[in-house]
C-alpha cells in the first residue's frame, strides 16, 4: 500500500460515520426542549453544538456530544431566588423534560449537565444556559452549593473555522 493510500485510509477512519443518528438526535432534544420551555416545536432555534463537535474538530469513536439550549431568561430569574441549589432545581427540570422524548434511555444531571447516553455508546451532554448581552452564556454549576458560571464558546468555534478554510503555505 502506498503512503497516499494509507494516509487516505487514515483520514477516512478518523471521520465521523453516524452524523444522521447525531443529527436526529439533537433535534429531538432541541424540540422537545423547545416544546417545553419556549412553546415551539422548532428543531433547530435555541441549541448550538459545541465542544470537538461543535469546532468541527470529533473523531469516529468520540463518546460524547456538547451542546446548550438557551432557555428563556425569566428562568435564570425564578431558579436564582431560591435558597438552596436552584442550579440543581434547574438541571431536573430539563432533565425532566428530556425524560419525556428518551423515557427508556439513562439521564442524568450531574454538576452543569444534563446527560442522555444512548446504547450505541454516545452520550449527549446538554448545557441549559442563559444568553448574555455580550452572547456569551450562563450556565448552572450545581456543585459545592450552587453556583452560576460563564461561558463563550462561539469564539473558540470560530477560531477554529478561520483557521480551517486558512490555505496550507508550502
Amino acid at each position: 500500500m502506498s503512503l497516499s493510500n494509507w494516509f487516505s485510509d487514515f483520514c477516512s477512519n478518523l471521520q465521523i460515520q453516524d452524523g444522521g443518528t447525531i443529527s436526529s438526535r439533537y433535534k429531538a432534544i432541541t424540540r422537545r426542549l423547545n416544546t417545553d420551555f419556549w412553546s415551539t416545536t422548532s428543531d433547530t432555534s435555541h441549541s448550538l453544538y459545541v465542544g470537538s463537535y461543535g469546532r468541527g474538530t470529533s473523531i469516529q469513536g468520540f463518546s460524547d456530544l456538547d451542546m446548550v439550549f438557551e432557555l428563556p431568561s425569566s428562568l435564570y430569574f425564578q431558579y436564582d431566588k431560591y435558597t438552596g441549589n436552584g442550579q440543581s432545581a434547574l438541571l431536573q427540570s430539563v432533565r425532566n423534560s428530556m425524560q419525556k422524548t428518551y423515557s427508556t434511555s439513562s439521564i442524568g444531571g450531574d454538576g452543569q449537565i444534563v446527560s442522555v447516553s444512548f446504547q450505541d455508546g454516545i452520550t449527549f451532554e446538554v448545557v441549559p444556559v442563559f444568553t448574555n448581552k455580550s452572547d456569551s452564556y450562563t450556565y448552572p454549576d450545581s456543585n459545592g452549593g450552587g453556583s452560576w458560571k460563564t461561558t463563550n464558546p462561539r469564539p473558540e468555534i470560530s477560531a477554529i473555522n478561520i483557521i480551517n478554510m486558512t490555505p496550507i503555505l508550502k
